[in-house]
């Protein structure tokens, strides 16, 4: 088919040129205009503007205080994903949110409501597909992170409960700079929030 569609085109122009080639041959004249066509001046494309990333706003001082309460977040998330995997009430449960959040006795409350009595288990833990800083001060960071629910396996009772959309979800968190190093202190706006799969 591709091989006729080419003949048939090609036909098609040869026999344009042979009527415009028969018509100049009946004039016996030469052409009183240029049949040469104007040339036309292009314009050569605008780079575009990169798109400033979500770090661009802030010092490199505020990114160094970002960083450290970063690492400390993920050292708290390994700690809470490998006991809600257990589901297990243990004193180096206990140990872990005095170490790493603000409210251990809270947190620990909650753990125990969910995992350990609720029967929760966290067997598979949803991704940390990147994090971004929204605002930095001198002793407190508040920063998004994307989890990806995609893969992510978590049970009731064995049962297995069914993650709704969006897969992908935007958590705010804030750590606060203590005497025992950077610590979690709050949640910020628990709502549920879509994310790209990609930091802004």
């Amino acid at each position: 088919m591709l091989m006729r569609r080419f003949h048939m085109h090609t036909g098609s122009a040869l026999g344009v040129a042979t009527i415009m080639l028969t018509a100049s041959a009946c004039g016996g004249g030469t052409p009183t205009t240029d049949p040469s066509p104007t040339p036309t001046v292009s314009s050569s494309p605008t780079a575009a503007s990169p798109t400033p990333t979500w770090d661009a706003k802030f010092s490199p001082a505020q990114l160094q205080r970002y960083q450290e309460a970063r690492a400390r977040w993920l050292e708290y998330w390994a700690f809470y994903t490998a006991a809600a995997r257990k589901g297990v009430d243990t004193p180096s449960v206990m140990a872990g949110f005095e170490k790493y959040s603000m409210a251990p006795l809270s947190e620990h409350s909650q753990f125990l409501d969910t995992y350990v009595n609720g029967g929760a288990r966290m067997e598979v833990a949803p991704k940390v597909l990147w994090t971004s800083a929204s605002k930095i001060g001198p002793t407190s960071v508040v920063f998004n992170y994307c989890l990806d629910y995609t893969d992510a396996r978590i049970t009731t009772n064995g049962q297995v409960n069914e993650i709704n959309d969006p897969s992908r979800r935007l958590v705010k968190v804030q750590m606060r700079k203590t005497t025992k190093g950077w610590m979690k202190e709050r949640y910020v706006d628990q709502g549920v929030e879509p994310c790209a799969p990609t930091a802004p």
